[in-house]
């Protein structure tokens, strides 16, 4: 047990710190006299505070290694998604429909099994986007921006979340900068939204889930309902979470070169503009009317490439199925490392991509010529390139055998690829019926379940826990 209390400090550092972020929910419900949830977020908050401060001062997280800060964390998010599974059961939904809810929302995934979000109480409405909001943002980084465990072991952390920060500054700093900027886009897009015409609680709610890129809505339909200005604000927003917070501070800070030169940047930006107009094609050739579904269009390929997941008036089981399949590889491609994206991340997808051109120019130089990989003015050492490539192959046979084992349960292809590949890249898109989506077998459920985790862990955290549980 000596060896894994840093684990466990960590562990409740992060369960103490959620235990206040569950009192605003808690404080909400009881100005709207909502008594039930009230009760239960409260009750939630202060067993979560009690619990943490009595074993923080029992750890520590002296000597924490790698492999445990990514346990912590894989755990973490484990434990907190189960916890907050509560209160949608308190409020008549099942365990296995509560549990894909929660997960989904932590996970930042954005599936929901929820038919119809407006009825929710207003307190669980706002904790359903809070909590995409808050894994947006990331663990991590609230615990730097509080001043939480060492520089040292943050650093340790940030591998296990997805993301990889360049910031020239203390981690301190930088987890400041990081909020800062997180909540100036967040008011940004709610007094648009607000200014649009979108009601208060709801342009809060829909700016936290697509800044995020989680997804939710607090309607069954999406922010498209309350017209176009709306909907290119959350386009906006979206696009805004697929880069990465680092290249936030370049441009915050008015170094436009920077992040212009942000080879991550450049290609998201034509993997957009590419896949809109493609998309619009497919629309096209299908017969579809462009000008009354080209907001629509470019809404889901922004979605999909953000791995937000959100969905608007149009939907997606009406649109060809060729244009279902541009939106699966944009879902498994993701965005920025470092960005509150899932997917795989295009700094693996152009380190792959460099791979290839390498292979491709070997043949042409002498034998025993060393050609680097470079990204930017930086040299790609060879240890990374092989765990890039080794990352990219686990992931894909992942989602792949997922998607098989839908096949196997009757979905057609197509579908089986789309959900699996949704889940795992933390999307939320579904291209089902609401009554087959809701109606899955809960087997599948907690498959899919099983893929948000793979994709917001990065895979490498949850085969830890599997390869250490022995020794605990």
């Amino acid at each position: 047990m000596k060896k894994n209390k840093p684990v466990i400090r960590l562990l409740a550092d992060i369960l103490f710190m959620f235990g206040f972020i569950l009192l605003i929910p808690a404080i909400l419900a009881y100005l709207m006299q909502e008594q039930t949830m009230w009760m239960t977020f409260g009750i939630e908050a202060v067993l979560c505070i009690a619990i943490a401060t009595a074993t923080r001062s029992k750890t520590s997280t002296a000597g924490m290694k790698q492999y445990q800060g990514a346990i912590a964390l894989a755990l973490a998010w484990i434990l907190i998604s189960i916890i907050s599974s509560i209160p949608y059961q308190v409020n008549g939904l099942g365990l296995i429909d509560s549990l894909f809810e929660s997960f989904s929302g932590w996970t930042n995934t954005g599936a929901s099994m929820i038919a119809e979000p407006e009825q929710l109480p207003y307190s669980l409405g706002l904790f359903r986007a809070m909590s995409q909001w808050l894994s947006g943002l990331g663990l991590v980084l609230i615990l730097i921006s509080l001043r939480g465990p060492s520089p040292r072991i943050m650093q340790r952390l940030f591998q296990a979340e997805g993301r990889q920060e360049d910031f020239n500054t203390s981690a301190w700093k930088m987890g400041r900068t990081i909020v800062i900027i997180y909540f100036s886009y967040t008011l940004a897009g709610f007094l648009g939204m607000w200014a649009a015409g979108v009601p208060p609680f709801h342009a809060i709610t829909h700016t936290m889930t697509s800044l995020s890129t989680g997804g939710f809505s607090s309607n069954s339909i999406g922010i498209g309902i309350y017209g176009a200005l709306p909907t290119v604000i959350a386009i906006l927003l979206m696009i805004a979470g697929g880069v990465s917070f680092s290249s936030h501070q370049a441009l915050f800070s008015g170094n436009i070169k920077k992040f212009v030169q942000n080879p991550e940047v450049r290609i998201f930006a034509i993997i957009l503009v590419v896949s809109s107009g493609l998309g619009l094609l497919q629309m096209q050739i299908a017969n579809l009317p462009i000008m009354e579904n080209a907001l629509d269009t470019i809404f889901y390929v922004v979605s999909a490439a953000s791995t937000t997941g959100a969905h608007t008036i149009l939907p997606l089981q009406e649109v060809p199925g060729v244009f279902l399949f541009t939106l699966t590889i944009l879902m498994a491609t993701g965005a920025s490392y470092g960005s509150a994206t899932g997917g795989l991340k295009l700094w693996r997808l152009i380190i792959l991509g460099k791979i290839i051109s390498r292979e491709m120019r070997a043949p042409f130089y002498p034998s025993g010529t060393i050609l680097p990989i470079r990204m930017g003015h930086n040299v790609i050492q060879e240890d990374a390139v092989g765990k890039v490539a080794g990352y990219t192959m686990l992931y894909t046979s992942i989602a792949l055998a997922g998607s098989l084992i839908f096949m196997m349960f009757g979905y057609s292809v197509l579908d089986s690829l789309f959900v699996v590949f949704s889940a795992q890249g933390n999307v939320g898109l579904t291209a089902m019926p609401a009554a087959v989506h809701l109606g899955m077998q809960p087997v599948l459920k907690l498959l899919l379940v099983f893929h948000m985790l793979i994709g917001r862990l990065e895979i490498f955290p949850l085969l830890y826990i599997v390869v250490r549980i022995r020794n605990w």
